[in-house]
């Protein structure tokens, strides 16, 4: 934590010397600090914010927007915000720039080394805004319409709003503010979730219809603050901004940042935290939600305002216990369950089709992600393919995550998608790009990478791009090489396996009765749900299982799982009609 104020203390590299704040502000003799930034309006307004208050400080400073292929192209496409902070923290470290600004939401818990928040700027309203089309009648969330359609990218919000109102079709939507009102007012979706901060900041606060409390969404951590981010080796930089830096927002902000790296999440994840101050106390407010809505948790705790860190690593630990002594008693009350409940291992955003298609059939799906999908940053290989993507003859895509992934890609930077043919593996990567409009070509008779390379009408001599993941072997592209073909082969996501923030959906969905089966999906998810037992101190072997294809089958008896059922396809009918075949009969002799 860096302190405030003119009696910051700094140390010289050679670690002998010290001067106050003050004496390194005159040694400085800086005329511009150069403030990188992106380029999209909101962030250019948080940008001017820093200046402005730089400038009450004493100091100028320009800004320097941080630009990719796809901002020089169109500053009003969907990005990943982690993307960008990423992009800025490299000009930082590069000495491109000075100072970097973030929204303090999208700084990632697990920041670089060489890098630290020097300030953060009074914070603007943290609440999350329901925002509705103009002469809506309904203007609260509890008011909306039943089935209405709201869009939000984030899966916090969709966890939360899904328990407020299960009956709410809540479903992506991406882009800057701009992008998504434009979507609202068009029609396309009924309402919005967004950043109350993010719409006054844009002179946008007319179009909030409800400022949603905390305690039905509590908002991201950090969200509504600005920080300003500094090299950890730059003492002179840290003494420039010490002198704008707010102390009650640093103290809120880092005890929500610190609650959510307890807790095992990252700005993606569907916890939420917001810290208040009342007079040295501080009140940290904080939660998780299913993805699904199916259960929410918010618990507060109040400490020292010095100690925010520590108020919000024991709330993490207090709700995980509270978690743990509610679902045993649930079971315990419970007796044995009317459904069979059955762990679902898919990522997060990949499971709703299965878990919808299992509850129509007389099933209780819980999610517990035992993996997460990373995309390919910006700027990566996957961009630079997508920007070819009109010199390819065919596109191979291998999964429903690749093609989520060149799809995201092509629109970073406005590639047109149907310059190529398109081939898929299978029928849940094909669902993905028809999805998108775009017509698959091809897809071979049986789902894997071989039947592919073999059935593929590729002639000799055109190019081919294959996208896939880490996990996926080079043998697609190793075969249609020896066919002719010139092959580009780009790794587009990587597989994270035990993800933190399913280790408490996982302790409560053990401690709520009864599982009937684990549904696996590929043996990455085996590997995340064995790994996040072992962090949680469960035998989660000892949990028939249900698998798809041959290969995760294997891979769960190999990791110690009774295999009850394998699908011979990925699909959710497929899956349904395996759990179907084999646990039916067991809930039937129930007495």
């Amino acid at each position: 934590m860096t302190p405030a104020g003119d009696e910051v203390v700094a140390r010289q590299a050679d670690g002998r010397h010290e001067r106050t704040a003050r004496e390194l502000v005159r040694a400085a003799n800086v005329e511009d600090i150069a403030i990188g930034s992106r380029g999209s309006a909101l962030a250019l307004a948080q940008a001017s914010l820093v200046v402005e208050a730089l400038a009450r400080a004493g100091h100028s400073g320009r800004i320097v927007i941080i630009e990719t292929e796809g901002d020089r192209r169109a500053p009003d496409s969907a990005w990943g915000e982690g993307a960008f902070v990423g992009a800025i923290e490299r000009a930082l470290l590069d000495g491109q720039v000075d100072v970097a600004v973030h929204s303090a939401k999208d700084v990632p818990t697990d920041e670089d080394p060489g890098l630290m928040i020097g300030a953060y700027l009074p914070r603007a309203d943290p609440r999350d805004a329901l925002v509705v089309r103009a002469g809506a009648e309904e203007r609260r969330i509890d008011d909306l319409p039943f089935g209405s359609r709201v869009g939000t990218d984030s899966p916090r919000r969709t966890g939360f709003l899904l328990a407020r109102r299960p009956d709410l079709d809540v479903h992506p939507l991406h882009g800057n503010v701009d992008t998504r009102l434009g979507r609202l007012d068009r029609g396309e979706t009924d309402a919005l979730v967004l950043a109350c901060a993010g719409l006054d900041r844009l002179g946008l606060g007319g179009r909030i219809a409800e400022r949603i409390r905390p305690e039905v969404v509590p908002p991201a951590p950090g969200q509504g603050a600005i920080a300003i981010q500094i090299r950890r080796d730059d003492p002179r930089m840290l003494a420039l901004v010490a002198a704008v830096d707010h102390g009650p927002t640093r103290a809120a902000v880092e005890a929500e940042r610190a609650f959510l790296a307890a807790s095992g999440g990252g700005c993606r994840a569907p916890i939420g935290a917001l810290a208040e101050l009342e007079g040295g106390e501080l009140i940290l407010l904080g939660g998780y939600a299913r993805p699904d809505g199916s259960a929410t948790h918010v618990g507060r705790r109040r400490g020292s305002a010095a100690d925010g860190a520590a108020v919000g690593h024991r709330l993490a630990l207090d709700l995980e216990s509270q978690l743990r002594h509610a679902a045993t008693a649930i079971a315990s009350s419970a007796g044995q369950a009317t459904r069979p409940r059955l762990i679902v291992t898919r990522a997060i955003g990949q499971s709703d089709e299965l878990m919808a298609a299992l509850r129509e059939a007389s099933f209780e799906p819980i999610a517990v992600p035992a993996i997460a999908v990373q995309i390919d940053p910006p700027c990566g290989q996957l961009d630079a393919a997508a920007g070819l993507l009109h010199t390819y003859a065919w596109v191979v895509i291998t999964s429903a995550n690749g093609a989520g992934a060149i799809l995201k890609a092509a629109e970073r930077i406005l590639t047109e998608l149907g310059a190529p043919s398109w081939a898929v593996v299978g029928p849940a990567t094909r669902s993905v790009l028809e999805h998108e409009g775009i017509e698959v070509q091809f897809q071979p008779t049986q789902s894997n990478g071989i039947t592919l390379a073999v059935e593929l009408p590729v002639a000799v001599g055109e190019r081919v791009l294959v996208v896939r993941g880490d996990l996926a072997d080079g043998e697609l592209a190793l075969a249609l090489r020896a066919r002719g073909a010139d092959v580009d082969d780009v790794v587009a996501y990587r597989t994270r396996e035990a993800p933190e923030s399913s280790r408490v959906l996982l302790c409560e969905a053990i401690g709520a009765g009864p599982i009937a089966a684990a549904v696996f999906t590929s043996g990455s998810t085996v590997r995340g749900l064995v790994a996040l037992g072992r962090a949680a101190s469960i035998d989660v072997t000892s949990i028939p299982s249900i698998c798809i294809g041959p290969e995760t089958a294997a891979e769960a008896r190999t990791a110690g799982f009774r295999v009850l059922a394998v699908a011979p396809s990925p699909d959710s009918a497929a899956l349904v009609a395996a759990a179907g075949r084999a646990l039916v009969p067991q809930t039937q002799e129930i007495p």
